[in-house]
């Protein structure tokens, strides 16, 4: 049943995740020949894991934050793929390249935003935070 429920909302991200739809962008824009739909297949047993620890946790699963969880998954297997410096640039940041960990992290974070301008802050924002702070997470 996690599975199934964890398919449809991977699915879902692009039409009911403002959010994802955003970060997507913004990596098209970057010129990136992402591998989509494998990286989509990947997201699926790690939100299924999520579902059942958010289930066990409450009891219940609020739909919203399944999407949301869905859509930071996905972008956290798309960061691998993606060219760093390239949207780092696009995004008008002056960073450094990160540790494959740190990007999976930031293109994570970015799910929260709802502009490319959100996204470069979000990403600028988790990219200049301290990697003991990261260890949390």
């Amino acid at each position: 049943m996690a599975e199934a429920l964890a398919r449809f909302l991977v699915a879902r991200c692009d039409s009911h995740h403002a959010g994802w739809r955003v970060v997507r962008q913004v990596v098209v824009d970057s010129a990136a020949d992402a591998p989509w739909e494998k990286c989509a297949r990947r997201a699926v047993p790690l939100v299924a894991d999520d579902l059942m620890n958010l289930a066990g946790d409450r009891g219940r699963t609020p739909l919203a934050r399944a999407q949301h969880i869905a859509a930071q998954r996905r972008a956290e297997q798309i960061a691998a793929h993606v060219d760093q410096t390239a949207v780092l640039a696009d995004l008008g940041l002056e960073q450094s390249a990160a540790t494959p960990e740190r990007w999976r992290v930031a293109l994570s974070s970015a799910v929260d935003a709802r502009s490319r301008e959100q996204v470069a802050r979000a990403v600028d924002r988790s990219l200049r935070e301290p990697a003991s702070a990261m260890e949390s997470r």
